[in-house]
């Protein structure tokens, strides 16, 4: 039956049952236990990831092993830099917030690892205990935004190269990030370090371009200073961040999502205190910019 009807869709879904989120991009996955998944299964996941850029599953019940052994059917995992995994998980970690907390992991417009050589391709992230209402996601479509601006504004940034840094997130100094996120995650400081990436990106599996903007770890456009950068990538900030181009996830126990780094940006709302919410993420190894 769920054949017969992709087919009358004209979609490639055979195995999944995959709902447009909103009318720009995303989409959810239903029907599905992504703990028992085959290969062609596998494959249209990936098919629907290319096609939505995140993706959103819910009911699911992952082990720190199973969602390990599901992502990895999508390539190799990165391990964060500097944030301490889960004991005997070396590839997970959890994103805590305890009823305490000031401040939300990943509270501001980014994309995983912006500031490394090679960002993360993919994120895999699962909701293990989420308050009843608040702690949304918010992401963008790079890609819509970037076909969104006018031929002068795409001749403008065509071969801007931009600076990301570990500073505003991870550098010793940032003292508002590290103060307010939970002892429970063990963020450790690190050597600043800066990476230059393209302003436009080429998506290395679909081939098109988008914006590639990370704005927390944003320092300036590559031989301009950063009161000679800011301006512009503001103004490229606001564009790609207009409700048009967004969509927001709410989350419950058993929540899943997993988003295409290369070709979006994701926002975790700080909108909640005095509950406690914890998540379990994972990511895939991505590979250099250009």
């Amino acid at each position: 039956m769920q054949a017969q009807a992709a087919e009358q869709r004209n979609d490639p879904f055979r195995r999944i049952a995959v709902t447009p989120f909103t009318g720009t991009f995303g989409a959810e996955i239903s029907d599905i236990d992504l703990t028992r998944i085959d290969d062609e299964t596998t494959a249209e996941i990936r098919a629907a990831l290319l096609r939505y850029g995140a993706i959103f599953f819910q009911g699911q019940s992952f082990t720190p092993e199973t969602q390990v052994a599901f992502a990895r059917r999508f390539g190799t995992l990165n391990r964060h830099p500097y944030v301490k995994p889960m004991d005997g998980h070396p590839d997970v970690f959890r994103i805590v917030k305890e009823p305490t907390d000031k401040h939300h992991f990943g509270n501001g417009w980014h994309t995983d690892l912006a500031y490394t050589e090679t960002p993360a391709l993919g994120t895999v992230l699962y909701g293990v205990e989420v308050p009843q209402a608040g702690g949304d996601t918010m992401f963008c479509s790079q890609y819509a935004a970037y076909d969104a601006l006018t031929g002068g504004m795409k001749s403008l940034i065509a071969d801007l190269k931009v600076v990301y840094t570990n500073a505003h997130t991870y550098g010793k100094d940032a003292n508002r990030f590290k103060a307010g996120v939970s002892k429970a995650m063990n963020v450790t400081a690190a050597e600043v370090k800066e990476v230059v990436h393209p302003l436009v990106r080429t998506h290395p599996e679909t081939g098109c371009k988008s914006l590639y903007l990370s704005p927390v770890h944003f320092s300036r456009f590559e031989d301009m200073t950063p009161e000679q950068s800011k301006p512009l990538f503001d103004t490229l900030v606001a564009h790609a961040t207009q409700p048009e181009f967004t969509c927001r996830f709410r989350w419950h126990n058993g929540s899943v999502a997993m988003w295409d780094n290369r070709c979006t940006m994701h926002y975790a709302i700080d909108d909640l205190s005095g509950v406690t919410r914890i998540m379990q993420r994972v990511t895939l190894e991505g590979d250099r910019p250009y």
